[in-house]
């Protein structure tokens, strides 16, 4: 019989594609990784990755184990799903992964619409980065998550997993209000001495800034980094730095700044909800995602023009 959790890594595996990233989301060292794949394989008592070259890479017997083993992780999951649904008399609970601006935004209305329509539901909130929340999905430790990304990088892709489209809006440079380049017409090349402020490293944020202004042909001087925008914000105000802020952001707060669409490289931030694809046909997860894309509808195609008339 086979270990389930040493199937999970086989199935992170083919996934990540790595050892090393299968490591850091099943919180194990790589070396604990490889051994359990390795005691994997004297169980299925064949080979299920092989090195080409300098990448290991999974066999066709892996390939095969992987489908058995999603297969069975999906019964598991509705297994486990019916379970806490009886021992809780009837109440479905749900995790939800969220980030700061979708927290203060999206998150309370989409939560009211789903208290309207039913209160046999229970849906707990955690805090994370994209970078953070769809490792903890892929774990099973949230049911949902709310993802951000930013042009120009390409949407995610996550085996098992789907992507929902919720809304985009546009990316805003924003300036201390009595700044000399706060002037229409302002292009993202001309902030390239200016300081910055930024999310925090690791952040899809962070990752499409620096390819966006590498892109503009400079490398942004990043002196302070939250990953809260209305904390970007208020250091803007407080004339320490620029920043690439999204509409939304900025339609929440009211700084004592200058927001300008960049005229060289208009971007967009796209925001989705992310559900393992086993997990949609559970009632509680479908009134949720119905919320989220209902109380959203509005949001597509936030702009400054929307924000400040």
């Amino acid at each position: 019989m086979f270990d389930l959790r040493k199937l999970r890594l086989l199935t992170y595996f083919a996934s990540l594609g790595t050892i090393s990233a299968v490591a850091k989301s099943a919180r194990l060292t790589p070396s604990a990784v490889s051994q359990q794949l390795a005691a994997l394989e004297k169980e299925a008592r064949t080979q299920l990755l092989e090195r080409k070259g300098r990448h290991l890479t999974l066999t066709e017997a892996g390939r095969a184990l992987v489908l058995s083993a999603e297969r069975i992780f999906a019964e598991v999951e509705r297994a486990e799903n019916q379970l806490a649904y009886l021992r809780e008399g009837g109440k479905e609970i749900i995790q939800l992964a969220t980030f700061p601006s979708a927290s203060r935004l999206v998150v309370p209305r989409a939560l009211a619409f789903c208290r309207e329509v039913s209160r046999s539901i229970d849906i707990n909130l955690h805090e994370m980065e994209a970078h953070q929340s769809l490792p903890a999905l892929r774990r099973g430790e949230v049911d949902l998550a709310l993802i951000d990304e930013y042009d120009p990088s390409p949407p995610l892709i996550e085996p098992g997993t789907d992507f929902i489209p919720l809304f985009t809006e546009q990316m805003c440079l924003v300036l201390p209000a009595q700044h000399h380049l706060g002037k229409p017409g302002l292009a993202l090349t001309d902030c390239a001495a200016e300081q910055w402020i930024t999310c925090h490293p690791g952040t899809l944020y962070h990752s499409a800034i620096l390819s966006l202004c590498a892109t503009a042909g400079f490398t942004p001087r990043i002196t302070y980094t939250t990953n809260d925008f209305t904390v970007i914000l208020a250091m803007v105000e407080a004339g320490l730095g620029v920043s690439l802020v999204p509409s939304i952001s900025i339609a929440q707060v009211r700084y004592d700044i200058r927001c300008l669409v960049p005229s060289d490289y208009p971007t967009r931030r796209r925001i989705s909800v992310a559900v393992r694809t086993v997990s949609r046909s559970r009632p509680a997860v479908r009134r949720l995602l119905h919320a989220l894309t209902t109380v959203t509808a509005d949001l597509d195609g936030l702009s400054l023009p929307d924000i400040h008339p």
